[in-house]
Parts: structure tokens; sequence; C-alpha cells
């Protein structure tokens, strides 16, 4: 039997996040033979990954309103075209420095619109009960991105040479946008395959509207909003902080070779992809089973955080280099298994808007994603100890739980105003 085409459609979305979160990374792993080849030093490309993240926090509220407004499906499109021009541009960049860093900045800049996007897709293609698995698996490529970029980039740079691998990775974004072009749609209603069965199955899950469409200003003003996004921002400080210091972390202070690290370090990452995946079915199996949408979308994801912190500190404090990253795989698992609750918080809180929601979110895990790595640095420079940066985060996670569990709400918000809406609406059920 046929997979139903949303199903398909989440597919192609996980698949594409894997090869944008690809273009984020390729560049780390190339970093070595490129300060080599351009003369450039660590301070260099620690502006050149800044570049990227400024850009990617400009356009994540904006991209999040264009695509719940005029539908996701040329949103996404026009976001990989420009990533993946850039990216194939990136090279250029070995010319002068401040061009790299213009290159990496529009990197970050079309990327940005894309996570936003996806979650008001979703919205108009996912019944309510299931959003939270299918948001989380359509989120999920960035750790198969992040696990296959180091192998493949490695190869490309030692055969070819480092410009080959942003050639590489902006075809692979070429040929996905192909496929999308010819087989997405903004809603069920226009897909020339969906069926008259799932057709039904979705609508069944998506009731009428009922409430106008929140006011932009309302929504970036709405506590709900920013209670949000101030506990995602509070667990993303950390993961961020993992996700760059990780291979550091493990050669420099648990005494793990580089070929060791690269092997091992895939282990955390998997962690991610599977927690992340399995918070989504958790988030969505609760609330089928009569579980109320408050625990479902927010308190019980909020227990995943409060059962991970344990290992994070432990992580930074038993002797054992071992048992450190076995600490530190649990804590990357039990965390992102809280992002199924977050991802699907804001369709509850208003499906006309889920874009805009998730771009505040987003937004805000962007900011803890510039100045998490960074602090984290300051710390083990003025501390000479790697468990401050763990306990930090681990103190973050703490007021994430808290935000979470006791002050998100996810109810539907109201406003006065009316707007127009184009692309087909839902309601919370």
């Amino acid at each position: 039997m046929a997979w139903p085409v949303r199903y398909k459609l989440v597919g192609l979305l996980a698949t594409g996040s894997a090869i944008n979160y690809a273009d984020r990374v390729n560049i780390s792993v190339a970093a070595p033979t490129m300060m080599a080849a351009l003369g450039w030093d660590e301070a260099h490309f620690g502006l050149i990954f800044s570049a990227f993240l400024a850009g990617y926090g400009l356009l994540q509220i904006p991209g999040g309103v264009l695509a719940d407004r005029w539908g996701a499906k040329f949103i996404i499109a026009w976001a990989c075209v420009g990533f993946s021009l850039f990216t194939a541009l990136t090279p250029l960049g070995g010319l002068a420095f401040g061009l790299m860093l213009a290159l990496r900045f529009c990197v970050g800049l079309f990327e940005s619109v894309i996570f936003p996007a996806y979650a008001s897709l979703n919205s108009q293609w996912i019944p309510r009960a299931e959003y939270s698995r299918a948001q989380t698996l359509s989120l999920s490529g960035v750790y198969i991105g992040q696990t296959l970029s180091y192998p493949v980039t490695t190869w490309l740079v030692l055969t070819f040479s480092w410009p080959m691998t942003f050639y590489f990775n902006a075809t692979l974004g070429a040929l996905w946008l192909i496929v999308w072009l010819a087989y997405a749609a903004n809603t069920p209603a226009t897909h020339p395959k969906v069926s008259p069965a799932e057709l039904q199955h979705i609508e069944a899950g998506l009731s009428a509207p009922s409430k106008p469409p929140l006011s932009f200003w309302r929504v970036l003003q709405e506590s709900q909003v920013l209670l949000l996004a101030l506990a995602y921002l509070c667990l993303i400080y950390g993961l961020w902080m993992i996700v760059f210091w990780l291979p550091t972390y493990m050669v420099k202070a648990r005494g793990f070779t580089m070929q060791a690290m690269g092997w091992i370090g895939m282990i955390p990452t998997f962690a991610s992809f599977a927690g992340l995946v399995c918070g989504g079915f958790l988030s969505d199996t609760l609330l089928r089973n009569g579980f109320n949408t408050r625990f479902a979308r927010a308190q019980g994801p909020a227990l995943c955080i409060v059962a991970a912190i344990p290992f994070l500190v432990a992580a930074a404090l038993v002797p054992s280099a071992s048992l450190s990253i076995i600490c530190i795989t649990l804590y990357l698992f039990l965390a992102n298994a809280a992002g199924g609750g977050f991802w699907s918080v804001p369709r509850e809180l208003n499906p006309h808007q889920v874009g805009v929601i998730a771009g505040v979110m987003n937004c805000a895990g962007n900011f803890a994603g510039i100045f998490g790595p960074m602090s984290a640095g300051f710390f083990v420079m003025g501390s000479g100890s790697w468990a401050l940066p763990f306990l930090v985060a681990s103190g973050g996670a703490m007021l994430s739980f808290f935000v979470f569990y006791f002050l998100v709400v996810p109810a539907p918000i109201q406003d006065e105003i009316v707007l127009s809406h184009p692309v087909q609406q839902e309601a919370h059920s």
C-alpha cells in the first residue's frame, strides 16, 4: 500500500533539512584545510561562523509571516535557491576575508526562513493529533545532515579540494529543489496525488476556523509566545554549546584522540536525532490517549528536560571520560525529546500563524546560538575548568523547565483584529 502523500511530504522536508544543515557545518569540517590554504587563523574562522549566525537570525520571523500569509511552498523554494547559490559561491570568499563574511552571512540569511516555513506548511497538511511527530520528523534531518557531513566533507576535501565540498552541497540543494517544486503543494486540497480518503482524514483533523488570525504585532506582544521563546532560548543555549564545543571538549578535557573523537562523537549526534523523533511521537501519543493539551504539549515534554539535567551535571563531574560521553548522550536524547512539545505549541496557540510564532521561538534559539558557545569559551578561559559551562547550561535547562512546565499554556490566543489569510485555515480543536 502506497504511503499517504503527507508522509512523503514530511520525508521530503526531512531530506531538505539534512541538506540545509550540511550547508551549515561543511565549513567547520573543511576549516583546518581552508586555514592552511588561505592563511587565516582561528580568530578569522570564529568571525566567519558568527557571520552565518548573524544572518540566520534576521529572517526567522519575516519568513514565518510570509509562509503563513502566502503559503510555504515557494518561500521554502526561494530559500533553497538562495542558500544553495551562496554555498556555491563560498569558494570565491577565499579572494578576500570580507567577501567570505558576506557570503556566509547570506547563506545564513536564506536558511533562516526554512524552519518557520516548515512549521507553517505542516500546519496546513497534518491533522492535529499527528502534528508533533510530523514536525519533529521534518526537522530530524538536521542531525542526519550533521552526521553525514563529517565523513563526506572530509572525503571531498582529501580527494579533491576544499571548494569541492561547497559545490557538492549546492548541487544537492538544486536537485532537492527540483523535486520540491514538482511534488509539494501548499495544501492537500490542491495536491493532485492526494486521494479522497486521505483528504477526508486530513480535513477531519482540521476544524474550520472560528477565530481570525492574530495581527502581527499582537503575536510579538503575546505573553505566551514570549514565554515559549524564553523557555526555548534557555534550553537551546546548552544544546548549541554542546554542538560547537563537544569535539574540543572530548579532545582537550577528556583526552580522546582526534580519530576516536570523530567516531565516538557521532553517538551523541544520533542520540539527538532519536530524542527529537521520539519526543514528537510522545507528545502526539499523550494527546491521543486522553491527556489534556497542556500536559501533552508542554508539561510532559518539560519533564524530559528536568530528567535530562542530572546527566549534564554528571557529564562535567564524573572522572571517567567514557562515562562522561554516556551522560552527554543521555542528556541530548532527553533534552531533544522536549522538542516535540516546543514545535507543537505554536499550532496550539494559533493555527493561523504557526510560522510566525515558530519564527519568534526559533529566533530566540538562534540568539542562544550566538551567545552560548561564545560564553562557554570565556567560562573555560576564566576558570580553567570545563565543568563551569556545563553547570551554567544545566541552570539554563532548569529555568527552561520551570517556564515550560508552569507558565506556558498551549491554548488559543485571541485578537480583535481581522486579517485576510489566503491559505487554508484551521483552528484548535
